[in-house]
């Protein structure tokens, strides 16, 4: 990684501003200052567009060097400051989650106990009885084994979401989704919410999906929150609709609720950290703010939200609709 660039504009073989985007291309953080005896119109508007620290005019007076220097260094120190903080934050969500992740997984481990429990004391009174049979046996073996792999499975879900790092990869986009609401169908299931998804089984994406994971989470949740509230909804839903952008090669992940909507007067206010209308229930205001950073600083895509009025099997209904735009690779 660059500190810090100096670089004189006319130079043999490749001038500065052409050096400049090419060091952009590799390390687009890179700090550059040119130094220049021009006053072309051009040149400044070259610089502002790849977002130079600044320009030293010739002859060089090594003060003004010095400052501009000290300047970016104090800059790139509350940058790192920054980032610190993000990291802290996205931390912090992480654990604010995890009381509601860890009642998710008590409610769907509930049944399959009850199942291993149920074979055993069968398994048991037959034995009790003498009456064990072979086929009998070996059809409860296989009932317990059936759900032992799913409670394995949900350990692994939640194990995957507290990694605090994970690298890239290339993911299934409908596994992925279907990951997601599994770490939350227990919740949505005692709030009899209903998600109906339309995800195209054949796109695979690459990145981060731990942290396309927590971005997704935080939103299902916002969404749950609203219809828990909306109490005259005969029918509580959640839509995740994704399609491949093949124009601009992108993928786009809609995800939206019939909980009435956002409030327009708050709407522009949502993705603001500490920001929440839900400080009785313990909301931190930290969910949505932490979802736009891990889109569009770390995932490098975007996030806006936007009432809609849609019509579903003959019902018309208003909700938050959330669209999220990431590179597909």
């Amino acid at each position: 990684m660059t500190d810090i660039v100096i670089t004189d504009i006319k130079m043999p073989i490749m001038d500065g501003v052409e050096m400049s985007r090419a060091i952009k291309k590799i390390d687009n953080l890179a700090p550059i200052v040119f130094t220049t005896a021009f006053s072309d119109v051009t040149f400044f508007q070259e610089a502002i567009e790849l977002q130079v620290d600044g320009y030293i005019l010739k002859p060089i007076n090594l003060d003004a060097l010095e400052t501009k220097i000290l300047s970016i260094i104090s800059n790139l120190h509350l940058k790192d400051e920054l980032h610190q903080k993000e990291q802290m934050l996205l931390q912090t969500s992480k654990l604010a989650a995890m009381g509601e992740m860890i009642g998710n997984i008590a409610h769907q481990w509930k049944q399959p106990l009850a199942i291993i429990a149920s074979s055993l004391g069968n398994i048991k009174v037959d034995a009790q009885l003498d009456q064990l049979n072979k086929e009998e046996t070996i059809k409860y073996a296989d009932i317990m084994s059936n759900q032992i792999q799913y409670l394995s499975k949900t350990i692994d879900d939640f194990r995957s979401f507290f990694v605090p790092h994970k690298s890239d990869e290339v993911y299934n986009l409908k596994k992925f989704i279907d990951r997601c609401i599994d770490l939350v169908h227990a919740s949505f299931d005692s709030n009899t919410i209903k998600t109906i998804k339309d995800v195209d089984a054949r796109v695979n994406s690459f990145g981060d999906p731990n942290q396309l994971t927590q971005a997704i989470i935080n939103i299902l949740n916002n969404a749950k929150d609203a219809l828990k509230e909306a109490e005259k909804l005969r029918e509580k839903l959640i839509f995740i609709v994704t399609a491949k952008e093949d124009e601009h090669n992108n993928l786009v992940i809609i995800i939206k609720d019939n909980g009435g909507g956002i409030p327009d007067n708050i709407i522009h206010r949502v993705f603001e950290p500490y920001f929440t209308t839900k400080e009785k229930s313990g909301g931190t205001g930290l969910g949505l703010y932490i979802t736009h950073t891990i889109i569009e600083k770390n995932l490098h895509g975007t996030i806006v939200v936007e009432n809609e009025i849609f019509e579903y099997e003959g019902e018309s209904y208003k909700g938050a609709k959330f669209i999220i735009t990431l590179p597909l690779a």
